[in-house]
Formats: C-alpha cells, sequence, structure tokens
C-alpha cells in the first residue's frame, strides 16, 4: 500500500452510504476545505462503487483549490465488516450488485488497495458506525474523555467504543454491533435474524409498532390519530415527537417504552466498558422524554459506580461525524507512518 506522504498539509474523509457519498478535503483541525456529494451507485458493483469514490475524492480535491500532492491520506466509512489491515470489505448487506434480478451483496471485496492505486494515496477504511464514533471522540462530545461509547439511533442502531483513546475494532474490525446485543431472550425478532437484539426494539420499526399497539389498545384521545386518519402507514417518529411535545399520553409512553429498552443497551455497555460517556447520536435522540427515560432506565439495569461516573450526553456532529471520522482515521495512520 502506497505510504502516508511526510509533507502533505491535508487528508480527505470519505462517507460511503447506500444511497449517496460524502467527501470532503480535511485539515489537521477538523476544518473542512471543500464538501463534495454524489451517488454512490451501491447496487452497480464494486468496480463503479470504488470509480464513485475515486472520482469524489478527486472532485473534493479540485473543490478545495489544492494540489492531489497536498493530501496524505484518505480516510473511509464504510457500511459493512471492513478489515482494517487489508482494507477489504468481508461483508456489506448495503453494496452489492443486482444479476438475475438478486441482489449479490459485498464479500471479501478489495476496496482500499485499488482505491490506493488508482489515486497515488494511501487509502483506509472502517466501519461507518465505529468511524462516527472516532470523529464524536476525536472532534465532538468525546473530545475531552479517554472512554466513551457511542449509539446512533435510527433505521438501525449502530454505535463505536472508544477505550483509553482508542477505537475498539476486535481481531478482524467486526467489533461493536452495538445494535445487535440481545437485550430481551426470545424476544422480538431482528431483520439479521436473531430475537432480541436492542434494534428490534429501539429502531424506528420498532418505535412505529410501539405506537401502533398503544393506540389500538387504548381508549384515550390522541393527537396520532388525527395525524394518521386511519391510516397507519403514514405515521413517523416525527409525528409521534411532535404529540409527545404537545403532552399527548400515547405519545409519551412510545418514547418512555423506547428509553426503557435503550436504557438497558446502555447499560449492558457501561457494564461493559465503563464509558466516562455515552454519546447518542441520530435524529431520533431529540425525541421528547426518551434520554430522560433512557437514563432511568440505564441507571437501574448498572452497577452503581459506574452509573455514577457516567454521563449520557446528544453526540454534537450530526452528519459529518462519519465523514471528520474518516478524517480522524487517516491522520491516526500519518501519525503512526511518522
Amino acid at each position: 500500500m502506497t505510504a502516508p506522504k511526510a509533507d502533505a498539509r491535508y487528508v480527505v474523509g470519505v462517507d460511503l452510504g447506500g444511497t449517496n457519498l460524502r467527501a470532503a478535503v480535511i485539515d489537521i483541525n477538523a476544518r473542512k476545505l471543500s464538501d463534495f456529494r454524489g451517488p454512490s451507485d451501491a447496487k452497480r458493483g464494486q468496480s463503479v462503487v470504488r470509480e464513485r469514490v475515486a472520482s469524489a475524492v478527486q472532485a473534493a480535491i479540485k473543490e478545495a483549490g489544492i494540489a492531489a500532492a497536498d493530501v496524505k491520506a484518505v480516510g473511509m466509512a464504510v457500511p459493512g465488516h471492513i478489515e482494517p489491515r487489508t482494507g477489504v470489505i468481508l461483508w456489506s448487506p448495503n453494496f452489492g450488485e443486482i444479476v438475475n434480478g438478486q441482489l449479490q451483496i459485498f464479500l471479501d471485496v478489495p476496496f482500499c488497495g485499488p482505491l490506493s492505486e488508482a489515486l497515488g494515496v494511501p487509502c483506509f477504511a472502517g466501519n461507518d458506525a465505529n468511524i462516527a464514533a472516532l470523529g464524536e471522540f476525536q472532534y465532538g462530545a468525546g473530545r475531552n474523555v479517554e472512554d466513551m461509547v457511542m449509539f446512533t439511533l435510527g433505521t438501525g442502531i449502530g454505535g463505536g467504543v472508544i477505550s483509553n483513546g482508542r477505537l475498539v475494532t476486535g481481531s478482524t474490525g467486526g467489533a461493536v454491533e452495538i445494535g445487535h446485543q440481545v437485550i430481551v431472550a426470545g424476544g422480538r425478532q431482528c431483520g439479521c435474524g436473531t430475537f432480541g437484539c436492542m434494534e428490534a426494539f429501539c429502531g424506528t420499526a420498532a418505535i412505529l409498532e410501539r405506537a401502533h399497539r398503544l393506540l389500538e389498545q387504548s381508549n384515550k384521545p390522541s393527537m396520532l390519530f388525527d395525524r394518521i386518519q386511519g391510516d397507519k402507514t403514514t405515521l413517523t417518529p416525527k409525528m409521534i415527537d411532535q404529540a409527545a411535545e404537545a403532552g399527548d399520553e400515547i405519545a409519551l409512553q412510545v418514547w418512555e417504552e423506547t428509553g426503557y429498552y435503550l436504557g438497558i443497551g446502555i447499560a449492558n455497555a457501561v457494564n461493559l466498558f465503563n464509558p466516562a460517556i455515552v454519546a447518542i447520536g441520530g435524529g431520533i435522540r431529540k425525541a421528547t422524554g426518551l434520554l430522560a427515560a433512557a437514563e432511568r432506565s440505564m441507571r437501574r439495569h448498572t452497577i452503581y459506580s459506574l452509573a455514577h461516573t457516567c454521563q449520557i450526553v446528544e453526540a454534537e456532529l450530526g452528519e459529518d461525524a462519519g465523514l471528520l471520522g474518516a478524517a480522524a482515521l487517516a491522520w491516526q495512520h500519518v501519525d503512526a507512518a511518522n
């Protein structure tokens, strides 16, 4: 693999998603000189995806008004299981190629190596949720601590762990699938196939199903009845939060129950890793009463001395967490090479 350039001044961070990608030239102080966005073409096969990433990196460099020689390295946040030493995508259900009408997902796909050759600069990659945690640690809510856990709430539940200032990646880069810890043995089936995962109780689909159940079981009036007007498919987490903010009892109960299960998952992480903070990311984190309920649940399920020294906080970087985390990954490799 190409070695980092000792005299270059910038890195490029790439946040690769199942629909879109972002690439930005970033300096050592996390200042963005550019912010290119484009399609990832995730279902068009490995060659096309690598071409999209390479083109995005080149476009970001051009947009920043710098020379390619000024870039030390490229860091990338990629959905799935990425082997950090080889840069091979071992598994990614978001990416693949349609063959005979079926999606053949990425399995053992060379990624960083071919990109390094194409760009003439070293490329490094990690799981997107882990890399977002690294960004939050380096530049966001965790910048003043050495140990933190991050949960990202959305359609799925992702996250990462920083221990003694280092990102925990495991033996092959697949560590901290935090949304797939089992919090209710034999519970609801998760999209991964297992029963009782945190994601199956705290992901978007679970939140909506919880709201539907409470509406069907309750005889109380609710703003949500008026919002959906008999069509359950129109319900969204935003609608639930707006109703909760207005004091709607059913909406508040949705977030109370969700927070209870979220708190169990957080408690497991606190018991295992003894973090100074737990940072919660994703738009759902701002739901009325959610984090308060999660903290109450966490403290009920955690060893006292560990809970007493841990704070639950909101993540700060928003959609930039993956991008800045990718830059942080690149800078780490640059520092190691120097």
